[in-house]
C-alpha cells in the first residue's frame, strides 16, 4: 500500500518541479517578505473558533501582495480561516491558436497553480476552494460542455445575449466580456465556437462555486474585480448565497461592498446630487473641484486617471482641424470590459460605434472620432477596420486634447460612459450617453435608455440648448463628490494604492519601491480603519 502511495505522489511531485521554471521572482521576494512576518504574528489562539472567509487568488502581483497583507492584519486581530479560489481559466491567455490552447489547458494551469498555492501558503490561503481547471470531475465537466453546446445554439437566436441568465445567476455580460478580452475580439461574435467554450467555462465555474459557497459558507468573499467570468462568477454566486463580497478593482471604491443590487466595483455615484445639494459652503466646494480639475486639464495625472499610460490633456501643438459646430465621437479601448456600469443599450463598443456611424451618416451629419488615448495596440488594428468598413471617416489624431476640441467649438460629445463626459461639461460642452454612465445623477449628459431614443439623440444633436455655466456648476458638482466627498482619509487610501498600482505596473522588479509604497498603504489610517471594517464584517466586533 505505501508503494501505490508513493506511486500516486510522483506526478504531482514532478509538476511542483517543473512549477518553478513558471515562478516569478519579483513574487517570490514578497511571498519571503509576508512569510517573515506571519512567523513574527502573535495570531489570538486563545479562541478555538475560526471564521471562515474566501479570497480570489489571481495571477497578479498586486492583489497577491494587497490581499496578503489583508489577511495578516486582520489575523492579528482575530483568529481566521482562509480558502483560496483558483479562478485562472480562459484568461491564462489571450488568443485563440493553438499556443494559447495549450496555456489555457488543465496540464499546464495545473503546473503553475501548484506554484502559486505553493507561495500562498500558509498566510494567504488555508484551504483550496476549488480550481476553474481541474482534473477532478471529468463526468461533471462534460456535462457541462454539452449543457454548453445547447445553450449556444440556442442563444444563437435571441437578441439580447448580455441578459443570459443560468440557474439564475446573470452571466451573459461576464462571458461578452471575456470574449472582448481574451479572443481578443473588437466585437462579440455569438457564431464563433470560442463563445461555447467560454460558456462550458461558465457552467463549470458556476458548478463549483455553488458547491463552495453552499457548503462551506464563508462569512465574507474578497475579489479584484467584478467583470469576466473568472472574477463575476464566483462573487455573483457568494451574493446569492447571501455571503458578504468586497472588491478592490478600483481606486475610488476601495474594499467596495458590493450587493446584488450592485454588482460593479467601479464606485456608485446615484446619490451624488442629492448629496452635494445637503453640503454647506457649496462654493469653496467648487472652487477645490475646480483647482484640481484644472490640474488635470492642464496635463497632470490625478488618481482618478493614474490608469493612464500618459495623460489624455497632455500639452501638444498639434493643429486642430476644424470642428466647430460638430459631434466628436469619443472611442472606447474596444478591448475593455463595456460592462463595469449598467444598462449599457450595446453589447460592445464595435456595435456602438458602427451604429453611431451609420445613424450619422445616413443623416448627413458631420462628424470626428477621436481615438482613446490610452487604447492597447490591438485598438490601432480595430481603427485600420472601421477605416475599410468606412473609408471616408474624419478621424483625429489621439494627441489632440479634448480642451483643444471644447477651444474649437465642437458642439457635442459622444460616448458610451466615459470621464470626458464630464470633463466637457466644465468646457461648456454637452454629451450623448447610452448606459447608466457613472454621471447619471446629473444632467450635463443626454443618456439614452434604448436604441430608438439613442438615435433621436444623435439625430437632434445640433438642436441641443447648452447654459454653458450650468454645465460647468453641474460637472464640478460631480467632480467633487467623485474625488472629495468621501473624505481626507478615503482620498489618500487611494492615493496610496494607486501609487502601489504605478510601481507595480511601471518596474515590478523593484523590490524596495514596492515595499515603500506598500508599506505607505498600510500605515495609513485608512487602511487601519478599513482592516476594522473587515473584522466587524466577519466576527462582528472591533
Amino acid at each position: 500500500m505505501k508503494a501505490i502511495k508513493s506511486i500516486k505522489k510522483i506526478p504531482i511531485k514532478i509538476l511542483s518541479i517543473l512549477s518553478l521554471k513558471f515562478a516569478n521572482k519579483n513574487i517570490g521576494a514578497l511571498n519571503a517578505f509576508f512569510l517573515r512576518e506571519y512567523k513574527n504574528l502573535n495570531v489570538n489562539r486563545n479562541n478555538p473558533h475560526k471564521y471562515n472567509i474566501a479570497i480570489e487568488s489571481v495571477r497578479d502581483p498586486l492583489f497577491f501582495a494587497l490581499f496578503s497583507m489583508i489577511l495578516l492584519d486582520v489575523r492579528k486581530k482575530i483568529s481566521v480561516s482562509s480558502h483560496l479560489l483558483i479562478v485562472t481559466s480562459i484568461n491564462a491567455a489571450i488568443g485563440s491558436g493553438w499556443r494559447q490552447k495549450f496555456l489555457r489547458s488543465r496540464i499546464v494551469n495545473t503546473i503553475i497553480n501548484l506554484q502559486w498555492i505553493k507561495i500562498s501558503v500558509p498566510f494567504l490561503g488555508d484551504n483550496v476552494a476549488y480550481k476553474s481547471q481541474s482534473f477532478a470531475h471529468p463526468l461533471n465537466d462534460l456535462k457541462d460542455w454539452f449543457h454548453a453546446k445547447k445553450i449556444w445554439e440556442y442563444q444563437k437566436h435571441i437578441n439580447k445575449f448580455s441578459e443570459l441568465t443560468i440557474d439564475d445567476i446573470l452571466v451573459g455580460d461576464l462571458i461578452i466580456d471575456s470574449y472582448l478580452r481574451f479572443k481578443p475580439s473588437p466585437e462579440f461574435k455569438l457564431s464563433d465556437p470560442f463563445v461555447k467554450y467560454i460558456i462550458w467555462q461558465t457552467l463549470r465555474d458556476l458548478r463549483q462555486a455553488k458547491k463552495f459557497f453552499c457548503n462551506v459558507k464563508p462569512i465574507l468573499y474578497l475579489t479584484s474585480y467584478s467583470t469576466y467570468i473568472e472574477h463575476g462568477i464566483p462573487l455573483r454566486v457568494a451574493l446569492k448565497s447571501n455571503i458578504k463580497v468586497r472588491s478592490y478593482g478600483h481606486f475610488s471604491a476601495f474594499g467596495k461592498k458590493l450587493t446584488s443590487k450592485d454588482l460593479f466595483h467601479t464606485p456608485n455615484t446615484s446619490n451624488y446630487n442629492k448629496e452635494f445639494s445637503r453640503l454647506n459652503n457649496q462654493s469653496a466646494l467648487l472652487k477645490k473641484a475646480e483647482s484640481a480639475l484644472n490640474f488635470r486639464l492642464a496635463g497632470g495625472v490625478d488618481t482618478a486617471t493614474s490608469y493612464m499610460r500618459i495623460s489624455a490633456y497632455k500639452v501638444n501643438k498639434s493643429a486642430v482641424p476644424d470642428v466647430s459646430g460638430q459631434i466628436v465621437i469619443f472611442l472606447h479601448d474596444f478591448y475593455d470590459s463595456p460592462h463595469i456600469y449598467p444598462n449599457i443599450i450595446f453589447q460592445d463598443f464595435w456595435s456602438w460605434i458602427i451604429f453611431t456611424i451609420e445613424t450619422l451618416q445616413k443623416a448627413k451629419i458631420n462628424f470626428w472620432i477621436k481615438p482613446h488615448p490610452n487604447q492597447i495596440d490591438l485598438s490601432d488594428i480595430a481603427i485600420k477596420d472601421l477605416i475599410k468598413k468606412f473609408p471616408n471617416l474624419n478621424i483625429l489624431p489621439s494627441k489632440i486634447t479634448n480642451k483643444q476640441l471644447a477651444s474649437g467649438k465642437m458642439k457635442v460629445g459622444v460616448t458610451v460612459y466615459g470621464t470626458v463626459a464630464h470633463e466637457l461639461a466644465y468646457m461648456g460642452v454637452p454629451s450623448i450617453t447610452c448606459s447608466k454612465d457613472p454621471h447619471h445623477a446629473f444632467d450635463f449628459c443626454l443618456r439614452a435608455k434604448n436604441i430608438k431614443q439613442y438615435r433621436s439623440f444623435l439625430l437632434k444633436s445640433d438642436k441641443i440648448f447648452v447654459d454653458s455655466s450650468y454645465l460647468k456648476q453641474q460637472a464640478l458638482q460631480y467632480f467633487y463628490m467623485h474625488n472629495f466627498y468621501s473624505g481626507q482619509e478615503a482620498c489618500d487610501l487611494a492615493n496610496k494604492y494607486s501609487n502601489f498600482y504605478k510601481i507595480i505596473e511601471k518596474d515590478g522588479s523593484n523590490l524596495r519601491a514596492i515595499k515603500k509604497t506598500l508599506g505607505d498603504l498600510r500605515n495609513s489610517e485608512g487602511w487601519k480603519n478599513h482592516i476594522n471594517i473587515l473584522v466587524k464584517d466577519i466576527a462582528d466586533v472591533v
